[in-house]
């Protein structure tokens, strides 16, 4: 399924690319594994961001075992808000990226899992001022994660709930210049609605960061944790968020969301909204594009502090 890739962002500008996604069943005589989903994006935007890569989500030996691998090539440009005695309010910068992860969890009770992963990030990054050259990053990381699922789907749930907890640690003897730490949490809750046609899911999300963390390493707020900032301006070393979202499905093939939530960022780069309730709220469409497994693409648009988003969806954000 060649699925168009469009999308807006006030940094960014308008975005257009393509996402071929293909779902498929791994091993025919397996019925109890969900279907595997492999992917690539080719995405361009009008301020010279670009980006390509390829995912895949794995079910294997029925759902004992999930794989999940990345690879992500691309350059943003983007800005940040310093907190700098005499510096301009924003600092444009280039990021040049590249992007290589890969995740395994096992099942190691019923609904639950325990994995481990690797992720290798190298960023360029070149900031609009003057005597500042460009800043090379190279970071190796191990994960440890763990996982409680008790939904009824994997890519739709209707009901039950998602629970993750993720170490990343990038250790000195991993090649690393500092020792840095990243921890995150989520839950996510699922109740049907309107005699199980709809439904009303919840997130809260945390994200701690430990040791000396380098600029892109920081938390930002927008996408997933939450729509409706766009702009980069809320960064920090630890996020936190709360979120809510109703998805009515008027058709089999088409739907419509609305949501709201409200963010902290904590140990901003900037001093000013440190520690800020930030809200957000807004909606968007839904066309399921592989109706077996309830699969969806869509847009939602959405307004915060300040700020707003208009975001592509591959399957729902949480």
């Amino acid at each position: 399924m060649p699925i168009p890739y469009v999308d807006y962002s006030r940094s960014t500008e308008f975005a257009y690319g393509l996402v071929p996604l293909m779902m498929y069943t791994i091993n025919k005589k397996d019925t109890i594994s969900p279907q595997s989903l492999t992917g690539a994006i080719l995405m361009r935007t009008t301020n010279g961001t670009w980006m390509t890569g390829a995912f895949g989500k794995f079910f294997l030996k029925e759902d004992n075992y999930r794989v999940t691998l990345a690879a992500v090539a691309g350059n943003v440009n983007f800005q940040f808000y310093p907190d700098m005695p005499g510096a301009p309010e924003i600092i444009d910068y280039s990021t040049g990226l590249d992007y290589i992860s890969a995740d395994v969890q096992k099942k190691i009770a019923p609904s639950m899992y325990a994995g481990i992963g690797y992720v290798f990030t190298h960023f360029a990054t070149d900031y609009d001022l003057e005597d500042v050259p460009t800043e090379y990053t190279s970071l190796h990381g191990g994960k440890l994660m763990w996982s409680y699922d008790k939904r009824d789907d994997v890519y739709y749930p209707k009901d039950g709930y998602l629970t993750n907890f993720n170490y990343n640690f990038y250790p000195t003897f991993f090649g690393n210049e500092e020792s840095s730490n990243k921890i995150t949490i989520d839950h996510n809750q699922y109740f049907s609605a309107r005699q199980e046609k709809d439904v009303i899911a919840a997130r809260l999300f945390v994200g701690i960061g430990i040791g000396d963390l380098v600029f892109n390493q920081q938390f930002v707020l927008g996408g997933k944790d939450l729509r409706g900032y766009s702009q980069g301006e809320f960064r920090g070393e630890q996020l936190y968020a709360l979120q809510g979202e109703y998805r009515w499905n008027l058709t089999e093939r088409f739907g419509l969301v609305g949501f709201a939530g409200i963010a902290m960022v904590n140990n901003e780069t900037t001093t000013v909204d440190n520690g800020t309730l930030l809200p957000a709220a807004g909606g968007g469409f839904r066309i399921n594009v592989f109706p077996k497994n309830h699969l969806n693409v869509g847009l939602d648009a959405a307004a915060g502090k300040g700020d707003w988003s208009i975001s592509f969806q591959i399957g729902e954000t949480f």
